[in-house]
């Protein structure tokens, strides 16, 4: 057989016989080794770790675009209408760094190739230990950390660090937070002493790696998510058709409220500044000032003065006085008739007919039948009894966008 090989003893602390060299099983990969290396990982931002930009920031140097999340708010209050579907977006921006970090490991774990014992190589340490490792942050072992979960609250079990917050905001002001956290501490820590790991060559023969040297293969760790993809993160409504992809927390939704048309029926009382085009039919009383130039006939009882015109024909019964340059001889008792081109003062009781061409002022009592077409500037109130159907905004909400956070698992 062939991999990473451990020291054999029950203890390594207690004196025990050292019973030779074994090969590191990938279970006993998992705990000790595993623990240290993710710890080492989740404790410092770098190649492999993702993070998420306050609502339109920018991403980090060196970290890529994983996905994206959509907040938006309803430019308009409930109840609002006529109300439209404009929004004003934010966007929260998801990225894991994929740049490759500086490899400055301090030994090269030994191996058996089934014949020898050998220094591993980087492809072998890939393969052969980060594999396994990974392996096992992905899954959740308990002595693990370093993995991401998206939720409102904190998950159970060792330690997690709060990475971003993303915000799903209404128009009435209902805001879900949810944030992205990471385990930067295992649930369970298993013990140096009786828990072996990795080994190195040495002036004495072979030893166990420290916790330092074995902090130095995080690059190592790290560079292999990224070129081997197991462990990287993408923020998606559904999983990516490559690979096998596991979500890993709560779903990210952004509700906005409902704009739908809605009846009405209820008295409405506003003010009125348009034009207002209808039959009147009613009793108008108020004062009429207006050009009248029809033909008016009645009974003139006042005094007129002024200069006429036209032919008069009737009994004249007032004084009539006659300048004759001639001689006359006794008095007028009969009927004149002619023209009169005078002027004429005096109290006229008959009919008069003709055509009036001023202006006519008096208060009008009489009912207007007509169509009425002028600028209403008063305030109108009134019960309104028929239906008003118009798009309102609503108190209920629909999702518009839904996004997961998802892991490579292979």
């Amino acid at each position: 057989m062939a991999g990473p090989l451990k020291i054999k003893t029950a203890d390594i602390t207690s004196g025990d016989t050292i019973e030779g060299l074994q090969e590191l099983s990938a279970s006993e990969l998992k705990d000790y080794t595993a623990n240290i290396i993710t710890t080492a990982f989740a404790g410092t931002a770098g190649v492999g770790s993702i993070e998420v930009t306050s609502a339109d920031g920018s991403l980090t140097t060196n970290f890529s675009s994983i996905g994206t999340f959509t907040n938006r708010v309803l430019n308009a209050e409930v109840g609002d209408h006529p109300a439209a579907s404009t929004t004003t977006d934010s966007v929260y921006t998801f990225g894991q760094n994929d740049s490759t970090a500086t490899d400055s490991k301090s030994f090269r774990p030994l191996r058996s190739n089934g014949a020898t014992v050998e220094e591993s190589t980087d492809t072998e340490i890939d393969t052969e230990i980060m594999d396994d490792l990974i392996n096992a942050m992905i899954t959740d072992d308990a002595n693990t950390a370093g993995q991401y979960w998206l939720a409102a609250t904190s998950p159970s079990g060792g330690t997690w660090v709060n990475r971003g917050q993303i915000d799903d905001t209404q128009t009435d002001g209902t805001t879900v937070t949810k944030y992205l956290w990471q385990k930067t501490a295992a649930t369970t820590v298993p013990a140096g002493a009786t828990n072996r790991t990795l080994t190195k060559f040495s002036a004495d023969g072979v030893r166990e790696a420290t916790d330092a040297e074995l902090q130095s293969l995080v690059a190592r760790f790290r560079n292999r998510i990224i070129s081997n993809n197991v462990g990287t993160y993408q923020i998606a409504a559904s999983a990516p058709g490559t690979g096998t992809w596991q979500q890993k927390g709560e779903t990210l939704t952004d509700q906005v409220k409902d704009i739908s048309n809605q009846n009405y029926s209820g008295g409405y009382t506003g003010a009125f500044t348009g034009a207002y085009t209808s039959t009147y039919t009613g009793v108008y009383t108020g004062s009429y000032t207006s050009a009248y130039s029809g033909a008016y006939t009645g009974y003139f009882t006042g005094a007129y003065t002024g200069y006429y015109t036209g032919y008069y024909t009737g009994a004249y019964s007032g004084a009539y006085t006659l300048f004759y340059g001639g001689s006359v001889g006794g008095y007028f008792t009969g009927s004149y008739s002619g023209a009169y081109a005078g002027t004429y003062a005096g109290t006229y009781s008959g009919s008069y007919s003709s055509n009036f061409t001023g202006s006519y002022s008096s208060a009008y009592s009489g009912n207007y039948t007509g169509n009425y077409n002028s600028t209403f500037t008063g305030t109108y109130s009134q019960s309104f009894t028929g239906t008003y159907v118009g798009a309102t905004v609503q108190s209920t909400s629909s999702t518009v966008e839904s996004k997961k956070l998802f892991l490579r698992i292979a």
